[in-house]
Protein backbone atom coordinates (compact mmCIF):
# COMPACT_ATOMS: atom_id res chain seq x y z
CA UNK A 1 0.00 0.00 0.00
CA UNK A 2 1.61 3.25 -1.13
CA UNK A 3 1.55 6.57 0.73
CA UNK A 4 1.28 10.29 0.03
CA UNK A 5 3.45 12.32 2.43
CA UNK A 6 1.86 15.74 2.96
CA UNK A 7 4.60 17.20 5.17
CA UNK A 8 8.28 17.28 4.20
CA UNK A 9 10.99 19.93 4.19
CA UNK A 10 13.84 20.19 1.69
CA UNK A 11 16.53 22.73 0.89
CA UNK A 12 18.75 23.52 -2.11
CA UNK A 13 21.84 21.32 -2.11
CA UNK A 14 24.20 24.21 -1.40
CA UNK A 15 22.48 25.19 1.86
CA UNK A 16 20.91 21.92 3.03
CA UNK A 17 23.70 20.78 5.34
CA UNK A 18 23.94 24.12 7.15
CA UNK A 19 20.15 24.55 7.38
CA UNK A 20 19.52 21.07 8.77
CA UNK A 21 22.37 21.38 11.29
CA UNK A 22 21.13 24.76 12.50
CA UNK A 23 17.53 23.67 12.87
CA UNK A 24 18.50 20.41 14.57
CA UNK A 25 20.60 22.30 17.10
CA UNK A 26 17.85 24.81 17.87
CA UNK A 27 15.21 22.14 18.43
CA UNK A 28 17.57 19.57 19.94
CA UNK A 29 16.11 17.14 17.43
CA UNK A 30 17.89 14.48 15.43
CA UNK A 31 17.79 14.77 11.65
CA UNK A 32 16.99 11.57 9.75
CA UNK A 33 18.15 12.86 6.40
CA UNK A 34 20.28 15.45 4.65
CA UNK A 35 17.34 17.66 3.66
CA UNK A 36 18.08 17.39 -0.06
CA UNK A 37 15.66 16.42 -2.81
CA UNK A 38 17.79 13.40 -3.71
CA UNK A 39 17.85 12.07 -0.15
CA UNK A 40 14.11 12.57 0.27
CA UNK A 41 13.40 10.73 -2.97
CA UNK A 42 15.58 7.80 -1.88
CA UNK A 43 13.65 7.55 1.39
CA UNK A 44 10.35 7.83 -0.47
CA UNK A 45 11.35 4.94 -2.71
CA UNK A 46 12.26 2.76 0.28
CA UNK A 47 8.99 3.59 2.07
CA UNK A 48 6.73 3.28 -1.01
CA UNK A 49 5.78 6.96 -0.84
CA UNK A 50 4.39 7.92 -4.23
CA UNK A 51 4.33 11.71 -3.78
CA UNK A 52 5.44 14.25 -1.19
CA UNK A 53 4.38 17.80 -0.41
CA UNK A 54 7.39 20.12 -0.13
CA UNK A 55 6.66 22.68 2.59
CA UNK A 56 8.97 25.65 3.05
CA UNK A 57 8.98 28.43 5.65
CA UNK A 58 10.15 31.95 4.81
CA UNK A 59 11.70 33.35 7.99
CA UNK A 60 12.71 36.59 6.23
CA UNK A 61 10.81 38.62 3.65
CA UNK A 62 13.59 38.61 1.00
CA UNK A 63 13.49 34.80 0.96
CA UNK A 64 9.93 34.53 -0.32
CA UNK A 65 10.43 34.86 -4.08
CA UNK A 66 13.62 32.79 -4.21
CA UNK A 67 12.11 29.99 -2.12
CA UNK A 68 8.96 29.82 -4.23
CA UNK A 69 10.85 29.95 -7.49
CA UNK A 70 13.11 27.12 -6.31
CA UNK A 71 10.16 25.06 -5.13
CA UNK A 72 8.51 25.54 -8.51
CA UNK A 73 11.65 24.20 -10.20
CA UNK A 74 11.35 21.00 -8.12
CA UNK A 75 7.74 20.29 -9.05
CA UNK A 76 7.25 17.01 -10.91
CA UNK A 77 5.20 13.83 -10.67
CA UNK A 78 6.74 13.06 -7.25
CA UNK A 79 6.84 16.48 -5.58
CA UNK A 80 4.01 18.91 -4.83
CA UNK A 81 5.30 22.29 -3.58
CA UNK A 82 3.45 24.41 -1.04
CA UNK A 83 4.45 28.06 -1.28
CA UNK A 84 6.22 30.11 1.37
CA UNK A 85 4.44 33.32 2.38
CA UNK A 86 5.72 35.78 5.00
CA UNK A 87 3.02 37.53 7.07
CA UNK A 88 4.95 40.83 7.10
CA UNK A 89 5.77 40.92 3.39
CA UNK A 90 4.21 44.10 1.93
CA UNK A 91 3.63 42.09 -1.28
CA UNK A 92 2.13 39.05 0.47
CA UNK A 93 -1.28 39.35 -1.19
CA UNK A 94 0.30 39.70 -4.64
CA UNK A 95 2.49 36.66 -3.91
CA UNK A 96 -0.56 34.60 -2.97
CA UNK A 97 -2.09 35.38 -6.37
CA UNK A 98 1.25 34.74 -8.13
CA UNK A 99 1.75 31.28 -6.63
CA UNK A 100 -1.86 30.40 -7.36
CA UNK A 101 -1.33 31.32 -11.01
CA UNK A 102 1.86 29.24 -11.04
CA UNK A 103 -0.10 26.18 -9.98
CA UNK A 104 0.80 25.83 -6.32
CA UNK A 105 -1.82 23.90 -4.36
CA UNK A 106 -1.11 25.34 -0.92
CA UNK A 107 0.82 27.58 1.43
CA UNK A 108 2.88 26.81 4.54
CA UNK A 109 2.91 29.05 7.63
CA UNK A 110 4.65 28.53 10.98
CA UNK A 111 3.61 30.79 13.89
CA UNK A 112 6.86 30.43 15.85
CA UNK A 113 9.35 30.82 13.04
CA UNK A 114 7.35 33.70 11.56
CA UNK A 115 6.39 35.31 14.88
CA UNK A 116 2.61 35.45 14.86
CA UNK A 117 -0.46 34.04 16.58
CA UNK A 118 -2.97 32.34 14.28
CA UNK A 119 -5.92 34.45 15.45
CA UNK A 120 -4.31 37.90 15.07
CA UNK A 121 -6.38 40.22 12.83
CA UNK A 122 -3.50 40.59 10.36
CA UNK A 123 -3.19 36.81 10.10
CA UNK A 124 -6.92 36.37 9.69
CA UNK A 125 -6.76 38.81 6.75
CA UNK A 126 -3.84 36.88 5.26
CA UNK A 127 -5.52 33.51 5.69
CA UNK A 128 -8.75 34.84 4.22
CA UNK A 129 -6.79 35.79 1.10
CA UNK A 130 -5.29 32.28 0.99
CA UNK A 131 -8.77 30.78 1.25
CA UNK A 132 -10.20 33.16 -1.36
CA UNK A 133 -7.45 32.08 -3.76
CA UNK A 134 -8.52 28.47 -3.34
CA UNK A 135 -5.24 27.46 -1.70
CA UNK A 136 -4.79 24.98 1.14
CA UNK A 137 -3.06 26.21 4.30
CA UNK A 138 -0.60 23.87 6.03
CA UNK A 139 -0.18 25.32 9.51
CA UNK A 140 2.11 24.17 12.30
CA UNK A 141 0.15 23.16 15.38
CA UNK A 142 1.22 22.88 19.00
CA UNK A 143 4.69 22.77 20.55
CA UNK A 144 7.88 23.42 18.62
CA UNK A 145 10.91 22.26 20.61
CA UNK A 146 12.97 25.21 19.39
CA UNK A 147 10.68 27.66 21.24
CA UNK A 148 9.31 27.95 24.76
CA UNK A 149 6.02 29.60 23.80
CA UNK A 150 3.24 27.68 22.08
CA UNK A 151 1.96 30.24 19.60
CA UNK A 152 -0.10 27.76 17.58
CA UNK A 153 -2.33 26.43 20.34
CA UNK A 154 -5.41 24.45 19.28
CA UNK A 155 -7.65 27.16 20.78
CA UNK A 156 -6.05 29.91 18.71
CA UNK A 157 -6.29 27.75 15.60
CA UNK A 158 -9.96 27.14 16.34
CA UNK A 159 -10.47 30.92 16.54
CA UNK A 160 -8.82 31.30 13.13
CA UNK A 161 -11.09 28.66 11.65
CA UNK A 162 -14.15 30.39 13.07
CA UNK A 163 -13.02 33.67 11.49
CA UNK A 164 -12.34 32.07 8.07
CA UNK A 165 -14.87 29.24 7.67
CA UNK A 166 -14.09 28.81 3.97
CA UNK A 167 -10.47 27.84 4.73
CA UNK A 168 -9.17 24.43 3.74
CA UNK A 169 -6.75 23.77 6.59
CA UNK A 170 -4.19 21.07 7.36
CA UNK A 171 -3.00 21.32 10.95
CA UNK A 172 0.39 19.70 11.31
CA UNK A 173 1.32 17.25 14.03
CA UNK A 174 -2.14 15.81 14.67
CA UNK A 175 -3.77 19.16 15.37
CA UNK A 176 -1.25 20.36 17.96
CA UNK A 177 1.96 18.61 18.95
CA UNK A 178 2.01 17.65 22.65
CA UNK A 179 -1.33 19.42 23.19
CA UNK A 180 -3.42 16.31 22.60
CA UNK A 181 -6.10 16.99 25.25
CA UNK A 182 -6.70 20.49 23.88
CA UNK A 183 -6.86 19.06 20.36
CA UNK A 184 -9.46 16.54 21.51
CA UNK A 185 -11.66 19.12 23.22
CA UNK A 186 -11.19 21.99 20.75
CA UNK A 187 -10.44 20.72 17.23
CA UNK A 188 -11.54 17.08 17.01
CA UNK A 189 -14.60 16.88 14.81
CA UNK A 190 -13.87 20.18 13.05
CA UNK A 191 -13.48 20.72 9.30
CA UNK A 192 -9.67 20.79 9.55
CA UNK A 193 -7.44 18.00 8.34
CA UNK A 194 -4.75 16.73 10.73
CA UNK A 195 -1.49 15.42 9.37
CA UNK A 196 0.23 12.85 11.57
CA UNK A 197 3.78 14.08 10.97
CA UNK A 198 6.18 13.84 13.93
CA UNK A 199 3.36 12.45 16.07
CA UNK A 200 3.28 8.68 16.51
CA UNK A 201 6.47 8.32 18.58
CA UNK A 202 5.14 10.88 21.08
CA UNK A 203 1.52 9.88 21.66
CA UNK A 204 -0.02 6.79 23.22
CA UNK A 205 -1.83 4.59 20.73
CA UNK A 206 -5.02 4.66 22.77
CA UNK A 207 -5.02 8.48 22.76
CA UNK A 208 -4.30 8.60 19.03
CA UNK A 209 -7.11 6.20 18.18
CA UNK A 210 -9.62 7.95 20.42
CA UNK A 211 -8.88 11.40 18.99
CA UNK A 212 -8.63 10.06 15.43
CA UNK A 213 -12.05 8.46 15.56
CA UNK A 214 -13.62 11.46 17.26
CA UNK A 215 -12.20 13.70 14.55
CA UNK A 216 -12.86 11.31 11.70
CA UNK A 217 -10.29 9.11 9.97
CA UNK A 218 -11.39 10.65 6.66
CA UNK A 219 -9.67 13.87 7.81
CA UNK A 220 -6.29 12.35 8.72
CA UNK A 221 -3.28 12.57 6.41
CA UNK A 222 0.02 10.73 6.43
CA UNK A 223 3.03 12.99 6.93
CA UNK A 224 6.59 12.44 8.08
CA UNK A 225 8.11 15.89 8.71
CA UNK A 226 11.25 14.74 6.88
CA UNK A 227 14.14 15.33 7.62
CA UNK A 228 13.07 15.36 11.29
CA UNK A 229 11.57 11.90 10.84
CA UNK A 230 12.03 9.05 8.40
CA UNK A 231 8.98 8.31 6.22
CA UNK A 232 9.60 4.58 6.43
CA UNK A 233 9.80 4.58 10.20
CA UNK A 234 6.59 6.63 10.45
CA UNK A 235 4.82 4.13 8.18
CA UNK A 236 6.07 1.23 10.30
CA UNK A 237 4.67 2.85 13.44
CA UNK A 238 1.28 3.41 11.78
CA UNK A 239 1.21 -0.23 10.65
CA UNK A 240 1.45 -1.32 14.29
CA UNK A 241 -1.66 0.61 15.30
CA UNK A 242 -4.98 -1.18 15.62
CA UNK A 243 -6.59 0.35 12.56
CA UNK A 244 -8.53 -1.43 9.85
CA UNK A 245 -6.97 -1.78 6.42
CA UNK A 246 -9.53 0.69 5.14
CA UNK A 247 -8.60 3.23 7.81
CA UNK A 248 -4.90 2.84 7.04
CA UNK A 249 -5.48 3.23 3.32
CA UNK A 250 -7.49 6.40 3.93
CA UNK A 251 -4.74 7.89 6.08
CA UNK A 252 -1.87 6.78 3.86
CA UNK A 253 -3.15 8.05 0.54
CA UNK A 254 -6.89 8.17 -0.20
CA UNK A 255 -7.62 11.30 1.85
CA UNK A 256 -4.62 13.16 0.45
CA UNK A 257 -5.45 12.22 -3.13
CA UNK A 258 -8.92 13.64 -2.75
CA UNK A 259 -7.76 16.79 -0.92
CA UNK A 260 -4.93 17.51 -3.37
CA UNK A 261 -6.99 16.48 -6.40
CA UNK A 262 -4.47 13.85 -7.50
CA UNK A 263 -6.93 11.50 -9.19
CA UNK A 264 -5.67 12.46 -12.64
CA UNK A 265 -1.98 12.60 -11.65
CA UNK A 266 0.53 10.08 -12.99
Amino acid sequence: MYAIDVHTHVFPDQVAEKAVASLSYAAKARAYGTGTIRDLQEKMDKADVKKSVLAAIATRIPQVHSINNWLLSQRNDRFIPFAAIHPDDPDRFKEILRVKELGFKGVKLHPNYQEFYPDEPRIIDLVRAIADAGLILLLHGGVDWAYEEVKASPRRIASLMEAVPSLTLIIAHFGGFERWLEVETTLAGSSAFFDISFTLPFIKEEDFLRIARKHGVHRLLFGSDYPWADPGEQRALLDQYHLSEGEKEAILHLNAEKLLDLSASP
